[in-house]
This record gives structure tokens, sequence and C-alpha cells, in this order.
């Protein structure tokens, strides 16, 4: 999967359907994979302390798979060992399922090495970790990347204004909603749990997004003319647009063909009558010049951000990779501006906390000057109405530039 940097999230989609796998055991997979992302770079230093060879990527991620389940779940050591033996022999390496079974054993018997290098205890890779540390010191890069090495909260955003309500129900339930302190609509949730079986899901109440997100979303309110979402899909923005300007004309502009469904579904869900969706490449825009009054832009990035959410985007996304972004990012932002209205309003997004693809982005490109940011992310401003938020237990990383077209 990340040695053919192929997206977790698209490939055990696919891997679910064909194979048609029960709910139970899509969860465990999903635990399995997304947990030996989370922790790869320490439960590689741990399998390596029983190797004389660097093994082949597959062979070395059936080893961190094995290994993730000795270290981090509750699995008995016996089936883990014996499970991830009996997956090598179904691979082109089945000659080495006997490796698999003493290095894993190996594993069981020792305890982690005590010893890791600073980029194996955050969990990144070693440019990533270099270019953090340079750039947020690196007390703070330990601290933001441990809170990374668990799953994050389930976080909604409500559609309505009945949040009381809504963890007045949901504590009937047994569920423990928390109050999220960047969005008056964001409610966080234990880990874990179907989103499709929550209150409220079939009836549209709530979409799935962080509160960082939210709070980027909520800069953009009572707009009655129109208001382009680009880079659309999944819709989930677009959903709170829609509620947040009733009275707005929106479209929701998305490139992606594959895309295109799962926005649909999600705007159908959440009965947000007054989009549009167009098919379209948002840096080329089917709008005319001075003809939007409000536009989100939430650009496709390196998603540094959201590693603890997309720990597979560490793999991904390489160094230059981060450049070629920046110049994509640009000419979504000069485009935004160019279908804006004088005076209108734009927001710039990323899930990014690399200032490449942040604040030196919004500056590399003219005809704009800032706009207000709302008291929930000044503490997080970083230029006048820019802010980046690193992660935390209870929120993404994120960027936000609030703009206005001169």
């Amino acid at each position: 999967m990340i040695h053919e940097r192929h997206r977790a999230d698209v490939t055990l989609d696919a891997a679910f359907a064909l194979h048609r796998l029960e709910e139970a055991d899509q969860r465990f997979i999903h635990e399995l994979v997304y947990g030996a992302l989370r922790r790869f770079y320490s439960l590689e230093a741990d399998i390596s302390r029983f190797l004389k060879d660097k093994p082949a990527d597959w062979l070395r991620m059936a080893l961190i798979i094995g290994a993730y389940q000795l270290r981090h779940m509750r699995v008995p050591a016996h089936a883990a060992v014996d499970e991830t033996v009996e997956a090598a022999k179904d691979t082109p390496f089945s000659f080495a399922s006997g490796m698999v079974n003493a290095v894993l054993r190996n594993v069981d018997r020792s305890p982690p090495p005590k010893k890791l290098k600073p980029h194996q205890r955050a969990e990144l890779p070693k440019w990533l970790y270099a270019r953090w540390r340079e750039s947020f010191g690196p007390d703070v890069v330990q601290d933001f990347c441990r809170q990374g090495q668990s799953p994050p909260p389930l976080t909604l955003a409500l559609l309505n204004d009945e949040r009381e309500e809504w963890m007045r129900r949901a504590s009937a339930q047994g569920i423990a909603a928390k109050e999220g302190l960047l969005s008056q609509k964001a409610l966080l949730l234990p880990k874990g749990g179907g989103v499709t079986r929550l209150h409220g899901f079939e009836a549209g109440e709530f979409v799935v997004m962080d509160q960082a997100a939210q709070a980027v979303v909520g800069l953009i309110s009572g707009v009655r003319g129109h208001i382009a979402d680009l880079c659309a899909a999944p819709g989930g923005k677009t959903s709170v647009l829609a509620r947040e300007n009733p009275y707005a004309r929106i479209y929701a502009i998305e490139l992606s063909p594959a895309r295109l469904p799962r926005l649909l579904q999600n705007l159908s869900r959440t009965r947000a009558a007054q989009v549009s969706v167009l098919l379209a490449d948002s840096a080329r825009l089917p709008l005319a010049c001075d003809s939007l009054d409000a536009v989100l832009l939430d650009a496709p990035c390196s998603a540094s951000g959201v590693l603890r959410r997309h720990p597979d985007a560490k793999f991904l996304h390489g160094e230059q990779g981060i450049a070629r972004h920046a110049v994509l990012q640009k000419a979504l932002l000069a485009e935004a501006l160019r279908a804006l209205k004088p005076g209108g309003t734009l927001v710039y997004a990323v899930c990014s906390i690399h200032g490449e693809e942040n604040e030196q982005v919004v500056g590399d490109v003219p005809g704009w000057r800032t706009g207000a940011l709302p008291d929930a992310l000044k503490p997080f401003q970083v230029a006048d109405g820019m802010a980046r938020l690193l992660p935390t237990a209870e929120h993404d990383g994120f960027f936000v530039a609030h703009l206005r077209k001169r």
C-alpha cells in the first residue's frame, strides 16, 4: 500500500467491497492497518533488531503488522504470530514464513527497544521530523506527535442549534459526547463506533468534520448571493455552508468523477437543496469574473496536519511534494480571486502545517486584504487574518486565511 503510494482508505474500501467482510472484521483490519501506519517507525526499529538484512517491502509490512498486534493490541501472542505467518504463506514470500515466525516470537519475548531516534519516537520520516523540529522546536513536535499515535475522537458538526439536546440524547444512549471549543456546533465523541448508527444520521442532522475545519467554514455565514466551495468532495463543508447561508446559491465544484457519488449522497442526506454540483477543475472555473460573493477553498495539500487521522499521508507525500502542492494552491487561489467580487470573502484553508503551503502561498498571490478572525482562532494567529493550528488531542492541524478581494 504505502510503497505503491495507494491511499489507505481507498485500498481498504475496495478490499472490503471485494471480500464482503463483516463489520467486526472490517473494524479489526482497519485498526491493524491504521495502527501500524501510526506506529510504523518505532515498530520498524523493533523488528530490525532481529533481522540480518533489510526485508522486501511486503515482508517488512507483514512483520510490522504482526508486531503492532503484539505491542498495541489485545490479541493473544500466539494468535498474532500464527495469523501473520499464515498470511505470509499466501504471498510471493511464502518461503519466508519461517523467518516471520522467528522474528515475531523474538519480538514477543523481548521488551520494546528503549533507545529510539527522535524521528522514530515521533513516528515521522526523518526529513519531516527535521523540518518540523526547525519550525516548531523538538519539544512541541514530540508533544503533538505523541497525540498522533492514537486514533482521533469522532467529531461531528451539528447542522442545527440543538447541541445540548443532542448531547442529552447521546447520554441516554450511553455516549459521552463533549462540546468542542473551536465551534459552537462541534461535538466530540469517544473513538470508534459506527457513524450511521448515531441518532439523526439519516435525518441529516450532522456531518463528520473536525472542529478546526468547522471553525474555518464558519467564516462564511449570512451570505445572500453566490458562494463556491472549491474541491468540495466529500461534501461536509458544503453541507455546513448550506445551513449557515440558507439564502445563498452555492456551487460545489469537484474535479474527480469518482468522488461525486459521495458528495451527492451527503448533500442529499443533509437536504442541501440550494447547492448545484459542478464537475470542473477549480483551477479553471466555469464562472465569470467578479461573479461570486464568497469562496471556500479547502485546497489539496500534503495533509501534514491530519497524520493522526490519515497516517498514510506521511508516506504518500514526500518532501518534494510540498513544493508541488504549493504551485497548485497558488493557481487555485488566484483563480478563486478572479471569480470573486471586489470586497467578497475568500477563505483559503489547508490541513497542512507547512509554512510553504500556508502563509507563503497566500503571500505569493496578490489582490487581497485580510479579514478578521473569530475569537476561537485568534490564539493561533500567525499573521493578520491568518491562523495555524498545530494538531492536538481534540483537533487536527489546520491553516486558514480570511481574505477580502481588493
